[in-house]
This record gives C-alpha cells, structure tokens and sequence, in this order.
C-alpha cells in the first residue's frame, strides 16, 4: 500500500470522528434537504435521490478563488481530468473510468457535447456566473440519452437572489484575470449575467491564453407560468507551445502554431401548470467554431476550421399519483458539421438527427415514521438516422432512515457515433452501432447538520467500443472494457471555524482483448481540503493526488508508457471586510513538476494576488 493510500484510511477513521463535533453546533438546514434537479430532471432533496450525486456551490469555489469549472471538479470523487499543459489547453475529464466522450455536459439543462467527435473540452469553463454544479455518476440514458453513459455534469447559473458582485486578480507569468457579475429581481421578472476576461502568457514561449466569456439570463413567473431566455458566449485564442519534428523522434517549439475558436448556447424554457399536471418545453441552439492554423509546421503550412450546431426541442410533462411521479417526454434533435483543412474539405454539412421519447417513474413510500423507500425507473428510446433505434431502462432505490441512505442502482447506456467517426474522410464509417454500457453500484451516505460521508462501490462494462484500427483504416465497434471501483467522499464543518473535506477513488479498468488497462486513468486519486474562518481572516489549503497510469509516448514509436504519480498543493489567504475581500492565492505551493498528459508539461508555481468585491 502505498504512503497516500496508507493516509487516506487514516483520514477515513479520523474524519467522521471529529465529525461528531457538529453536535456541539446550532441548528441548520441538514445537507440532506438541499435540492438537486439532474438526477431525476425534477426537484428533490439529494438526501433522498437514489443517485450519486455531488453539489459544487458558490460558496465551495469562492472559498478555493476557483477561476475554472475545472479546478473544482477535481475535487469530486470518481472523476479524473487531464490537461495538455497550462491553462486554457485542451482538458478531458474520465468519469469512474469512462471514456472522455462518455459523459453529458449540460449547460442549466443544454447538451454541450460537440456532435463531431463527441466530448467537451474543460479548458476555458469559467466559473463566474456560475451558481453551482450538480454531477451525477453512472448511468444516465434512460433520462438523458447518448453520452450519458459515466454520468452527467450540469453546470447551473440562475441565482437565488438579488446581487452585484467583481472579481480581478493578478499574478505571475502575466495572468490578468476579472469577472462581473450580477442579479435583478423585481416581481415575476429576473435578470442576471456575467463576464469574464483573461489574459495569461503561459509558462513557456507561444503558451499564451486569451479568453472573452459571458452569459445573460431573462426570466419571468407569473402564476402557474414561467418562461425564460438564456444564452452563454465563449470567444478564445490560444498558443501551442510545441510540436513533433519531421521524423516524430521530438518535441520542439513552435511559435506560431495557434489555435482559437468561440462557442455559444441560447436556450429558451417555458413552464405551465394546469391542474395537476406540469408541462416543460424547450427550444436550444448549441453552437461551436474552432480554427487552427501552423504556417511552420514540418510538412508545410495547415491550418483546419470546423463549425458545428445542434439543435434541439424538447417536451416533458408530470403528474403526482398515487403510482408516484410520473413523467414523460419527447425530444428531437438534429446536429451539423463542416470541416476544412488544407487538404481540402473533411466534413460537408454531414446530420445525424435523432428522434427520443421517454418515461420515468419516481415513487416514495413512508414506511415508518423515521424510514422510507425512494424508487426511481425509467427507459428511454432514441431513434437515429445513423443508426436506428437503442433502449435505454434505469431502476435506483434508496431506503433512507433518519440521516442513513442505503442505495442501489443498475441502468444500461448509450453513445452514438460522432459524426466525425461517421463521416470523415478514408477513416469515417457510416455502418458503425452505438457504443453500449452496463452499469451497477451500491452506495452508503449520512447526513450530518452541515456535512455529509458517502461510499460507493460501482463496476460498468462497456461493448461495441469505437476504436480506430490500424488494419481497415477505419473506425470500428471492435472495442470492449470493464471499469469497476470504489468512491469515497467527506465533507463538513469540523468544529464552528473549521471546514474540511475528503475525496479518494480507486479505480481498476481492463481492456479484455489486451488484458491492459486504459489510458490515463490513475487507480488510486484524490483530494484534502482544510478552510478555517475566524472573522473576517480567512484560509485554505487544498490538496490534490493522482496516481501513476498509463500513458502514451508523445514521440515515435508512441508506445505504451508509465506516467508518474503528482501531489499538488493550492494554499489562499482571504480577508473580509464588509463586502469587500483582497486574497492571495499560491498556486501548486511545492512547484510539482508533472505532466498530467506525457509530453505537455502542467504549470508551475505561481502567485496572485486578487480583489472581490459583493453586494447582495
């Protein structure tokens, strides 16, 4: 065992112990009766969601001075990040294992995902505007559709309430950094928006990042209706910093290798009640632009633009019954892409469309004055043009008593092929099947006054795996894997002034036709975080671990390779007075030097020191 894992069982014996110092604290609202809406798509107090399900709030970024969505979901057991260098550069998150492609992002309930070849790219999410993110592990299809086959990330921006807050900060290695945001409300109608802008040179030559983003909000509720307009705007410019010579033996700079690109979202959701049935619908656009250009490259100037858009409409409505809650709906969703290089067009105005209905049942039974049962089952069926037609089922349970949740979940899940995979010249294939799962897990939380423990054990396996193989050229549906672990987490205040919190995971994955395991997933990883507020002072220090994992050579031959275990530390220092907050923050304190992918070396320390500025 090593010294990491020996300190986090440790910390798992003494954690929940000190824990029982919430008795000595006043009342306040239980973390069980805090609401969540992703898991089941409806309101419902995560203490009785039959789901793993994980709340990054406001207040948990603020108190790290958290720039990206990024940097919080490290954080969350069972998820797993890589980074191709500094900031600003491509990101992948795994989650229990899954494949980078396999887990939904939503933006308050708007798909992310890129229809070319699939995933989302966490490298320039800021968290500004950003109210909280709720992350739900495993199987999500039945409710969600493609993608949802590791869990489901949505990240949430309407606030609770009236506010004007200002954010700047500076530091090393010429990072500038300031966000706006703000809340109006007045009657039935409410406003909110953000805006962030970044500048950063990196850590090296041509490692420069350049970032514009903003988001609005419009909403209004007048009796049994709502209605609302929202829209999100990403515009980036960035440096690659380096390149593989002609003959693929090294890495070496290139100073004018660039890449830059915008994304944007509207969404427009209308809410009626009649009776007692509630109906939803939905109107969104998804839309993302990414161009790259390198006049110095070894073979000759290239450079390549895609544009991609997905649209989508949905219809969902829901009624109490004595069976439960029931739910249903409909969607319809078409995506596009166009891509061009200088070796001419990729991609021309290639579809994939795609036709759902689905169904839920989410029941709840008292069975006696202190426990009840909470059952959720759900399927769901897409229809695609690609490839016809997958059923998806879910059932979770969860039997809660006082402040224990026993729970229990089994669900099968999907990924539709890209339309890159589909389509794209000599390597495209448009007889390809969906990527297919199967997932069980068994979980365990408690609920303290503010804090919460929960342990899971999960195993998925995945068939029809899209790979790409060597010997036909092209894509194929000949990749199989298993994932299976264990997820840990601790989080709560200690005593009145002292917070703390605990993730670990250790995960096992294979690939039973070469008996390895999959890349750049550590077994074991996790976190420590300790934030102590006395007054208006104010620090933390968080504490990040990844194991050692497989990786792939960044030069030839590009074999299999061993990438090294790293620690990272963050360490901030805060000061309120009033509304007004200045702090200093250290970034990886101890000057770790890692690759969290082999070949793109991760940032060094770095010091800043910054302003906030709220008022509510």
């Amino acid at each position: 065992m090593s010294k990491f894992s020996r300190l986090i069982v440790f910390l798992l014996f003494l954690f929940p112990l000190t824990l029982r110092a919430q008795e000595l604290l006043p009342p306040a609202i239980e973390a069980k009766d805090e609401i969540v809406v992703t898991a089941s798509a409806v309101p419902e107090p995560i203490g009785s969601s039959p789901a793993a399900t994980t709340v990054v709030t406001k207040a948990d970024m603020e108190r790290r001075e958290a720039r990206d969505i990024a940097d919080v979901l490290r954080e969350v057991p069972g998820l797993e990040l890589s980074r191709s260098g500094s900031a600003g550069k491509s990101t992948t998150l795994f989650t229990r294992g899954a494949n980078s492609t396999q887990t939904l992002v939503l933006w308050n309930g708007v798909k992310l995902n890129n229809p070319y070849f699939s995933g989302y790219d966490w490298g320039r999410f800021s968290t500004a505007g950003v109210d909280r993110v709720e992350i739900v592990r495993g199987p999500f299809s039945a409710l969600y559709g493609s993608d949802a086959m590791g869990g489901v990330v949505n990240i949430l921006t309407t606030p609770a309430q009236s506010g004007f807050s200002a954010n700047v900060q500076g530091g090393g290695n010429g990072l500038f950094h300031s966000a706006l945001e703000g809340s109006w409300k007045r009657g039935p109608l409410s406003v909110d928006g953000a805006y962030v802008h970044r500048k950063d040179d990196g850590f090296s030559r041509n490692d420069d990042l350049s970032q514009d983003s903003g988001n609005v909000g419009l909403h209004f509720a007048q009796g049994n209706v709502q209605a609302g307009l929202l829209a999100r705007y990403d515009r980036y410019d960035l440096g690659i910093p380096f390149n593989l010579n002609g003959t693929a033996s090294a890495l070496v700079p290139s100073l004018r290798r660039r890449q830059n690109g915008d994304e944007w979202q509207i969404d427009a959701p209308f809410v009626v009640t009649v009776g007692r049935f509630q109906m939803n619908a939905s109107l969104s656009d998804n839309r993302h632009l990414d161009d790259f250009v390198d006049p110095e490259d070894p073979f000759g100037s290239t450079f390549s633009s895609t544009r991609s858009n997905t649209y989508r409409g949905a219809w969902r409505a829901q009624t109490q019954t004595a069976a439960g809650l029931l739910i249903g709906g409909v969607e319809y969703e078409t995506a596009k892409v166009k891509d061009a290089s200088n070796f001419g067009p990729s991609v021309d105005g290639h579809s994939r469309r795609a036709t759902s209905i689905f169904f839920e049942d989410r029941y709840s039974r008292q069975l006696s004055s202190s426990a009840r049962l909470e059952l959720s089952v759900g399927a769901r069926n897409d229809d695609f043009s690609s490839f016809g037609s997958e059923l998806s089922p879910r059932f979770g349970a969860a039997l809660v008593a006082g402040t224990n949740k026993w729970r229990a979940g089994y669900g099968h899940a999907f990924r539709a092929p890209s339309i890159g995979e589909l389509y794209f010249p000599f390597a495209g294939n448009p007889d390809l099947d969906p990527e297919k799962s199967r997932s069980f897990e068994i979980g365990y939380d408690h609920y303290f006054r503010s804090s919460s423990a929960s342990v899971t054990l999960f195993h998925n396996k995945f068939d029809n795996l899209i790979v790409f193989d060597n010997a036909r050229f092209s894509f194929q549906n000949t990749g199989r894997a298993t994932t299976q672990g264990l997820e840990l987490g601790l989080d709560g205040a200690i005593t009145d002034h002292f917070r703390g919190a605990l993730s670990y995971t250790w995960l096992d994955t294979n690939q039973p036709d070469t008996g390895k395991s999959l890349l750049r997933r550590p077994r074991n990883s996790g976190s420590l975080s300790f934030f102590y507020d006395l007054g208006g002072l104010a620090t933390g220090l968080v504490v990040l671990r990844s194991g050692d994992r497989a990786d792939v050579l960044p030069i030839a031959p590009f074999s299999r390779a061993l990438n090294r275990a790293y620690t990272t530390v963050d360490w901030n220092l805060q000061y309120r007075a009033g509304g007004v907050t200045p702090y200093l923050k250290l970034e990886n304190l101890t000057d770790a030097r890692y690759e969290e992918v082999l070949g793109y070396r991760s940032p060094g320390r770095r010091a800043l020191i910054g302003l906030r500025f709220a008022l509510r």
